[in-house]
């Protein structure tokens, strides 16, 4: 598999025979010459023979004054701006391409100077003072033009003479060359001494190491080393080279067999790193005949001496790792006890690939670069006894055995980084601080900071990767002076204090603080969350100055809850002006435009870093929440100042504040005694509470506080709904809101308060003449209101909301208030000229039953004449039925249908389908729509429908001429369905010709009381009061006789209902039938039984008692005394008087009908109907009647019961029967 671009180590054990290394293998230094001596900084104060006692240490340059530009800060690391580049520099760097193109840079700690480097050019300038760059020519870096160049190993020399250092320039195929001063650079850098390295056919040098002012050391791909010497013969400085620890050679003598043992051997493979150590632990200390030289051979770590020149130790870090793919060793260094960081990088697994990729680059996607080298640090520590420890499989502990005995493993770490096959091509370099307490290690776009003693880890990334690289890094000596600190730095001891790093990039020189304190510290529980909110806060901060080299992202594998801690806790403190993110600033204006703007610049960089989706939607909630209210905020701050420049003396919104502030106390005192700005600085987020101390203003002062408290109220919900809607994707907001403060009860009950007040202005009849606030502003606050409730209305029918205790009452009892109060808002708004407004409140509220009702106020028929008529067709085609439907029932419930059906016949629309589908609904609801479905029907040819339908429209018809309109004409219906051969139905026919009886029945009442009145003259025949005293005198004398004044009040009560032409309920015609004399009219007794009968709608308790006063009324019509006289008369005598009552009349009616007298009730005996009914049963049989009436009637039916029983007609029912039966039974007979 081929190795990618951007992993710039060298891997393989053997030489390759090839003239010029594949680029992707270069070897780019990011360390200065003397890395092992930036790495342990005590290196700083070796003296060499050029003697660096009188080098200018950049630790004595004087700082000037002026605030530094801060590029990034957190509690544990801060990075400012140090130094610009040489003009020279940035030309060349400005149009550099790092992929094609190789560059190396350094801060040198000992001389103050950096480098910059290409394959061409070598740059030097004293890092503090830019002003001056050295231009110096490099060596060749490639003798095949096929071949791409590489920059040299480079490395400068101290000198005692001079405040110019020299330097020694490597390049990749051997050739050095040294200037003793790099003060030729100004003319050119002509005069320089040259050498050679003698490489082998396809070596190439891999690595140059300062060990102090004399000695450097030089590394090849052969794992070769050469020793570079420099010494000063007659005041001028010469350079030699020599192989280090050359292999034995043969033939020595017989004695020095006998008395050494052989040193052992290396394994060869490319050095791709050097570093310093100490014999005694103390690394960097004491003379160079006590220093080891440490190497790094593929995924070897080899221990040399110095003075000896042999071979001490030799491990393979591989064991330490585990089983991983394809294993290199990057690069490493030697903490101040002697322990070795060794970085290593591996091809990563599936798994590791697809996480990284998620939490590095947000994902995999077109365009997104693919992991493939991840990177890990292994920490060794020497071991001298074997055997103590059991072999170490990957982790932490175990030991490795190897050359010269075996090292402890302390731990692997991951690092936070991969590279991908996007990078730019680089070499990984680390940099320890603070002895190891930290590790810096650089890559060719960020620089990552691992933690010895904590789970700290944290990253610097350059914002534009593409034209900017990190070329070096440089530790600064700890006697340099702060350039910038901490928030609330604290004294720290020996070891645990700040240390500052020079970062070179191709752009500027930073300064990064490291405060080893801190890092030590570093609480994983909360120190996640912690480091979290700090990036935030910078990506805040600094991330929107354009000069900012850095760019912010998260780690791999952020922690989602750490994030969502960070994130709401910092825009919390945005929102509450906290002094460290939101500078003081008297402007309140622009101190909170400079609030949203951090607000704004928080949610863009979670999105930009593809963290929104680790979010809960309750967190992205909190975040959009506190961005709305502040924007709130800043209207109603721009609202407010309106008011005052428009020459207002007084503000009732200040009132407000003011006593809103007396109520609820700011929690800290406040050095600006200015309330109201105290308020929009440090209470933002309480800007919903704010709003009931408002309309208390206009409660107090009436109208005149309309125009500002509505408007200030209008001001905050509709800013905060309009910053929302507009918001929802970009905080990832999924509807409906988690409790909105928008839509609290509060925020619903004050503006309903003001609406109710302008209303009650707006429609004030003196003042319709007049500008009225109040009439301004009702569309706004009708608008907020709908907004709010409806808001409310879906949060309440959620599914969170539901595992609330009382949440489905609230939203019942919401939903019912709102329906009560929409149209009432709407119709209020058409009343003051709005009507616009609410024709768009109700259809973006789908209230279509509103909508119909605005739209037909005006003139509704013909549809011609509506002025609303294309509104109307607009919104059907946009609404469809939804709309239509509405219409239809309006039209139905204010007596227009004909508007309906002038539109069917208009052509235009469907209104014919849409009447079908209204009544179909309606009737699924168990609604009556029978009154106009029936001429649809009609229309439609569908006969036993409307049949049907006005059978049951008849029922409940007031009037006995429409009754009996609707039921010929129901009945002709029927006929119709039938001649066209469709089923024959005898029930609804029998219903039919029952209900038509019933109707003639009461017109032949209606006829009879009508002669009644025929006596009547003048006025007096127009008076219906006068007709019904004349057929209660003609009809209901026995009434008058016996003084029944319940009964006789009922009787007046039907016989005026007649007159009037209504319709009689079955029970009413029956009383009206019996209760009359009945002198000529005797049949009506049998008539009412016959009623009664075939009555369904009556209770049954109530039918029963029915058919009792019936029968009681039969018994009681004849003189039973007078007839059973049987004195001085014959048998035929006697029968004929029985055959002259309504007892006989009645039985010869209903007996004939077997299926009639079995009817329970028809044919009841005189013992049988003796029982009355009750009060509670009067009561229902009569609703609404008085109280005392009700006495009557009870009097009354006891009355009648009474009557019947004193005349003991037991014998005479009997034999009446029998007559009549006798009777039936000739007649059929004969």
């Amino acid at each position: 598999m081929e190795s990618p671009a951007p992993r710039k180590t060298h891997r393989y054990a053997t030489p390759r025979q090839s003239v010029t290394p594949p680029r992707q293998r270069r070897m780019v230094s990011a360390r200065p010459a003397g890395t092992p001596s930036r790495r342990t900084e005590d290196i700083a104060v070796v003296q060499d023979v050029m003697d660096v006692d009188d080098v200018q240490m950049y630790n004595e340059r004087v700082l000037g004054s002026g605030r530094e530009t801060l590029y990034a800060r957190t509690d544990e690391i801060s990075v400012a701006f140090h130094a610009a580049l040489p003009f020279e520099v940035k030309r060349e760097l400005k149009g550099a391409d790092f992929y094609s193109q190789s560059w190396t840079g350094a801060v040198d700690a000992i001389t103050g100077y950096a480098l910059a480097a290409s394959s061409n050019t070598c740059f030097v300038w004293h890092h503090s003072k830019p002003t001056t760059c050295y231009i110096l020519p490099c060596p060749p870096s490639s003798r095949d033009y096929a071949q791409p160049s590489s920059a040299p190993f480079l490395a400068l020399v101290p000198s005692r003479s001079r405040s110019e250092p020299g330097l020694v320039l490597l390049s990749i195929h051997g050739d050095i060359r040294f200037w003793d001063s790099i003060t030729s650079g100004l003319a050119g850098g002509g005069s320089f001494e040259s050498i050679s390295l003698e490489l082998g056919e396809g070596e190439y040098t891999s690595g140059l190491l300062r060990v102090d002012g004399q000695i450097y050391i030089a590394s090849t791909s052969h794992g070769r080393l050469f020793k570079l010497t420099l010494t000063s013969q007659s005041g001028r400085h010469t350079l030699s080279a020599r192989l280090f620890a050359p292999p034995p050679i043969p033939g020595l003598s017989l004695a020095r067999l006998l008395w050494s043992t052989p040193a052992p051997q290396p394994t060869v493979g490319n050095i791709s790193a050097l570093a310093l150590g100490s014999s005694s632990g103390e690394v960097g200390r004491g003379i160079a005949a006590d220093k080891e030289l440490w190497t790094l051979s593929e995924t070897r770590v080899q221990r040399w001496s110095l003075n000896k020149e042999v071979l001490l130790g030799e491990v393979d870090v591989r064991e330490a790792v585990g089983n991983v793919e394809d294993l290199e060793g990057v690069d490493f260094g030697v903490e101040s006890d002697g322990t070795l960081v060794v970085l290593v990088s591996y091809a990563g697994s599936e798994q590791e690939t697809a996480a990284m990729a998620l939490d590095q680059y947000g994902g995999f996607g077109i365009g997104t670069p693919v992991p493939r080298r991840i990177y890990a640090l292994v920490r060794l520590s020497a071991n001298t006894k074997r055997g103590e420890v059991p072999k170490f499989e990957g982790g932490g502990g175990g030991v490795i055995e190897g050359i010269g005995g075996g090292m402890n493993i302390e731990g692997v770490t991951g690092v936070p980084y991969a590279t991908t096959a996007a990078s730019a091509p680089s070499h990984p370099r680390l940099t320890l601080l603070g002895g190891g307490a930290v590790v810096a290690i650089r890559f060719v776009d960020v620089v990552v900071f691992c933690a010895r003693d904590s789970p700290y880890q944290d990253r610097l990334t350059l914002q534009a990767p593409n034209t900017d690289q990190i070329l070096g890094l440089g530790v600064v000596p700890p006697t340099q002076p702060p350039m910038h600190s901490f928030p609330a730095e604290q004294e720290q001891g020996e070891g645990a204090g700040p240390e500052d790093v020079l970062v070179l990039t191709a752009g500027v020189l930073m300064r990064t603080r490291v405060d080893l304190g801190r890092v030590k510290t570093f609480d994983e529980a909360t120190g996640r969350a912690i480091l979290i909110r700090a990036l935030l806060t910078q990506a805040i901060l600094y991330g929107s100055n354009p000069d900012n080299p850095l760019h912010f992202s998260f780690p791999p594998e952020v922690d989602a809850e750490a994030l969502m801690t960070g994130a709401e806790g910092l825009s919390r403190a945005v929102l509450e002006s906290d002094p460290e993110i939101i500078r003081p600033n008297h402007d309140l204006t622009s101190q909170l435009t400079s609030r949203k703007d951090r607000l704004s610049w928080l949610i863009r960089f979670i999105n930009d870093n593809a963290a929104l989706g680790k979010m809960s939607q309750r967190s992205r909630q909190r975040l959009a929440t506190d961005a709305e209210k502040l924007y709130a905020c800043h209207q109603l701050w721009l609202k407010m100042n309106e008011h005052l420049d428009a020459g207002a003396s007084h503000s009732l919104v200040t009132d407000a504040i003011h006593a809103f502030t007396a109520a609820h106390p700011l929690s800290h005192p406040s050095a600006s005694h200015d309330v109201v700005r105290d308020f929009f600085r440090y209470r933002a987020a309480e800007i919903g509470r704010l709003i009931p101390f408002m309309v208390e203003r206009v409660e107090r002062a009436g109208e005149g506080a309309m125009r500002e408290v509505g408007g200030a109220v209008v001001t905050i919900l509709q800013a905060a709904l309009s910053y929302r809607a507009y918001n929802l994707a970009v905080y990832g907001v999924e509807l409906p809101m988690i409790r909105p403060w928008t839509s609290r009860p509060s925020a619903i009950d004050s503006v309903l308060k003001l609406v109710d007040t302008a209303t009650r202005f707006a429609l004030d009849p003196s003042k319709a003449n007049t500008k009225s606030a109040s009439r301004e502003l009702l569309p706004e606050l009708a608008t907020i209101f709908f907004a709010c409730v409806q808001e409310r209305l879906d949060w309440l029918g959620s599914p969170i909301a539901a595992d609330e205790p009382g949440s489905e009452r609230d939203h019942i009892e919401l939903k019912e208030r709102f329906d009560q109060l929409r149209p009432e808002i709407l119709e209020t708004l058409r009343l003051t000229s709005h009507l616009s407004n609410a024709l768009t409140l109700a259809a973006s509220h789908a209230d279509f039953r509103s909508l119909a009702a605005l739209l037909h106020r005006d003139t509704a028929y013909p549809p011609s004449s509506n002025p609303h008529a294309h509104t109307i067709e607009e919104y059907v085609d946009r609404f469809g039925g939804m709309f239509a439907r509405e219409v239809v029932r309006w039209c139905m419930v204010h007596g227009e249908a004909r508007v309906v059906f002038a539109m069917e016949e208009s052509g235009r629309g469907e209104w014919g389908k849409y009447m079908d589908e209204y009544w179909a609904e309606e009737e699924g609801q168990g609604g009556k729509c029978d009154s106009v479905a029936w001429l649809r029907d009609l229309g439609q040819g569908r006969w036993s429908v409307a049949g049907t339908r006005l059978l049951r429209e008849a029922k409940g018809a007031g009037d006995v001429g429409v009754k009996h309109f609707m039921l010929s004409v129901g009945k002709l219906a029927h006929l119709a369905q039938m001649q066209e051969g469709g089923d024959a139905d005898d029930a609804v026919l029998d219903a039919f010709h029952d209900s038509l009886d019933f109707i003639s029945v009461q017109e032949k009442m209606l006829q009879e009381f009508r002669e009644t009145a025929s006596s009547l003259r003048g006025k007096q025949k127009q008076s219906l009061d006068a007709q019904v005293d004349a057929a209660i005198r003609a009809k209901g004398t026995r009434l008058r006789a016996e003084r029944r004044h319940g009964l006789l009040g009922i009787m007046k009560i039907f016989v005026r209902q007649v007159l009037q032409g209504k319709a009689l309920s079955l029970e009413d015609a029956v009383d009206v039938l019996t209760l009359q004399d009945n002198v000529e009219g005797v049949e009506n007794y049998a008539t009412a039984l016959h009623v009664l009968a075939h009555a369904e709608d009556i209770p049954d308790a109530r039918k029963q008692s029915s058919f009792k006063r019936v029968w009681c009324r039969i018994y009681n019509h004849d003189d039973w005394d007078s007839i059973r006289e049987t004195a001085n008369i014959t048998d035929a005598q006697l029968t004929s008087r029985f055959r002259a009552t309504a007892l006989y009349t009645t039985f010869n009616a209903i007996l004939p009908s077997p299926q009639l007298s079995q009817i329970p009730g028809v044919d009841l005996d005189p013992n049988e109907c003796l029982s009355v009914p009750l009060m509670p049963e009067i009561k229902s049989r009569f609703p609404g009647i008085q109280e005392d009436m009700v006495g009557d009637l009870a009097r009354d039916y006891r009355a009648e019961s009474s009557g019947v029983e004193g005349l003991r007609l037991g014998d005479v029912y009997h034999r009446v029967r029998e007559l009549v039966m006798l009777d039936l039974g000739y007649a059929r007979e004969g």
